[in-house]
């Protein structure tokens, strides 16, 4: 098959005004720059995907900001809500108009591959512009139609979504954690019906891409390869054994290019400077 290549970015972060600094990053100017960034790249991805926390805060502004600087990008967008973002105001911002439809998924075919994209937001506050709690979790009806789309022959499949579906070797990812009193998890709930559902699939699974735990990881799981992108705001420190988020401030905001090509795919990550 012909290469395809697609930039996958995730968790930006942005507030509601260019000036708006979290974790101590002026997060619109970074995100100027990660945009300036893939458009300068030697040749033309066919497409970039975000993996969510596309904002901080879900206002109107957060996202006008935000899509004034991703729709500068030469290439086609794909994006997915993270656990702080309002689905009906990011697809307004991105799309012009929101689809009415509780969870934001969607199926597209782009050069013989399909894009599965779900929304794994808790169903506490789907209809709330309040960041929701960490935890993900797919519910009855998108465990049916990813089945549907595994079963059998087909395209090959990118699937993707805001939470991890595998664990990471570090506790407080894996496991969960302590949040000033409040017990938070990271991991997608019912994880182990998502693999059920996949495995299938595995001949025809190019790879699951996920965000939300600001760093870069690859994972092979029942000959699956699972890749998040690292953030391009902040990485969190996440070794083996430490039970609590850490901020690794001395580390760079990133991105990942992926080539699928002749049953292959390739995961380069860069780092790019603080503007």
């Amino acid at each position: 098959m012909t290469a395809l290549r697609f930039v996958h970015i995730s968790d930006t972060h942005l507030g509601p005004a260019e000036d708006f600094e979290l974790w101590g990053q002026r997060r619109s100017a970074m995100l100027e720059a990660l945009v300036e960034r893939v458009n300068a790249l030697p040749f033309q991805p066919d497409f970039v995907l975000h993996t969510g926390d596309i904002t901080q805060d879900a206002s109107d502004d957060a996202y006008a900001l935000a899509f004034s600087a991703l729709k500068k990008l030469k290439a086609p967008l794909y994006c997915l809500p993270g656990n702080h973002d309002y689905a009906p105001a990011l697809e307004r911002a991105w799309r012009g108009e929101p689809s009415g439809r509780e969870r934001m998924d969607y199926c597209e075919d782009i050069q013989g591959v399909r894009l599965l994209a779900y929304d794994s937001r808790s169903p506490a506050r789907l209809g709330e512009r309040l960041p929701a709690r960490a935890a993900g979790v797919l519910n009855d009806e998108q465990l049916d139609h990813l089945r549907s789309q595994c079963a059998g022959d087909g395209l090959p499949l990118i699937i993707t979504l805001h939470h991890q579906p595998v664990k990471l070797d570090s506790p407080w990812l894996d496991e969960g954690f302590d949040d000033n009193g409040v017990f938070e998890t990271m991991m997608l709930e019912r994880a182990d019906a998502f693999l059920k559902a996949i495995v299938p699939a595995r001949e025809r699974i190019c790879g699951v891409f996920f965000g939300h735990v600001h760093r870069g990881f690859q994972v092979i799981r029942d000959g699956i390869l699972f890749c998040s992108a690292p953030s391009a705001l902040l990485q969190f420190q996440s070794y083996p054994e430490q039970p609590t988020p850490v901020y690794a401030n001395d580390e760079p905001p990133g991105f990942n290019l992926v080539t699928i090509q002749d049953g292959q795919t390739i995961v380069r990550q860069y780092s790019l400077p603080r503007p």
